[in-house]
């Protein structure tokens, strides 16, 4: 075949091409099949596009890496990238101009311009990306370029420009009136405890005061004497504010009257507290109330009595002390003679009689149990 005979082939196959192309286009159909309509905004269906699309990017990817290998812009390989660039200013001015374009027009339809869960964790990844591998050079993981100060992942710079920006942040939410600066209070909280945690420890560590990091007096001791008095008299002066409020001392619930703490508190003292140091701590303080002549009960004046008038009556009433048959209020059991059948125990004689007019039932046909005291017999009314 001579090279006239190729060159009437060639032309023939692209005017073919082309008509076909022109046909397919006007008829609203893939341009490479020619069966499915194509994907808006594009030449081809999908099906067609994700077969070309993998010889498409290993075909870019290996010209991009020959071009910069060779130091041209890796789009149009003509001319050499612009400094701290990748592309050349043509091609960085024309991807600017097409992107506004698109913007425009997906603005103009009112499409957003990429889907917005996809590009946050798109932008993660990079970015986690991105990071790991600055960090595994050793430089900041912010801008890159300097290396990172030691004990963190980000240089000098960026640090302190950080700084400035939350305190620009922080000093602009406050002049607002916003909690926290405008941060979200729960994560500053958060951050806060996990600081002061790890402060506690490294002070604890070297044997520092794990309040204020001073070194204490004691040997050994985890606090020094200022911060010790200090959280003494903020424990007194708590405890005296719920003992005025008749609160429970440690919690803060309603305690029982006169009392020190609530039940479960009290219960929880009690059991915590070992018997020794109780009956050492009792002994000590009846001693010295009976030298006060106070009650040794509560602290009450007693008149040289170890109790006063109302704890010696409550620790009668207490005591095991015989006091006769008590008397309780008496009920009766209403029982059916026929049957054998109770119909129950009332609290007065009006409801055995309701009882009877309910079960129609008369007197005689049924047997009254009465349960009363002994003692009431010789309790006269008043």
């Amino acid at each position: 075949m001579t090279d006239a005979d190729i060159e009437v082939r060639r032309a023939r196959d692209r005017e073919r091409y082309h008509r076909q192309t022109a046909e397919r286009r006007a008829a609203g159909l893939c341009l490479t099949c020619g069966y499915r309509p194509p994907v808006p905004g594009r030449t081809r269906c999908e099906p067609c596009a994700a077969k070309k699309r993998p010889g498409d990017r290993a075909r870019y990817h290996r010209q991009a890496a020959e071009r910069v290998a060779r130091g041209l812009c890796p789009k149009c390989g003509r001319r050499p990238p612009a400094p701290e660039r990748s592309q050349c200013e043509p091609c960085l001015e024309k991807d600017a101009a097409a992107g506004r374009a698109r913007d425009a027009r997906l603005r103009a339809a009112g499409i957003p311009r990429r889907d917005p869960e996809k590009t946050r964790e798109y932008e993660r990844e990079r970015n986690r990306r991105v990071a790991e591998a600055r960090r595994a050079e050793g430089i900041c993981t912010s801008c890159g370029k300097s290396p990172a100060a030691p004990g963190r992942v980000t240089c000098e710079p960026c640090l302190e420009q950080r700084r400035a920006d939350d305190r620009a942040r922080y000093a602009a939410g406050k002049a607002a009136g916003k909690p926290y600066g405008g941060a979200d209070p729960e994560t500053k909280r958060r951050a806060a405890r996990a600081r002061h945690k790890r402060r506690k420890k490294a002070w604890r560590a070297a044997g520092l005061c794990v309040n204020c990091g001073a070194p204490p007096e004691a040997a050994g001791a985890t606090s020094c004497e200022p911060c010790k008095a200090k959280r003494r008299a903020r424990g007194r002066r708590k405890y005296a504010e719920r003992r005025a409020a008749g609160l429970c001392t440690k919690c803060g619930s309603p305690a029982f009257d006169g009392m020190t703490y609530c039940g479960p508190c009290a219960l929880l003292h009690y059991a915590q507290q070992s018997p020794e140091r109780r009956s050492e701590t009792a002994r000590r303080r009846y001693a010295e109330r009976r030298a006060r002549g106070e009650c040794t009960d509560c602290g009450a004046p007693s008149q040289g009595a170890s109790r006063c008038v109302a704890c010696a009556e409550r620790s009668y009433h207490r005591s095991q002390h015989f006091k006769g048959i008590p008397v309780w209020d008496p009920s009766w059991t209403v029982i059916e003679i026929a049957t054998g059948r109770e119909l129950g125990t009332f609290d007065s004689e009006a409801d055995v009689a309701l009882c009877l007019a309910f079960e129609k039932l008369a007197r005689d046909q049924v047997e009254v149990l009465c349960d009363e005291s002994p003692m009431s017999s010789y309790t006269a009314w008043t």
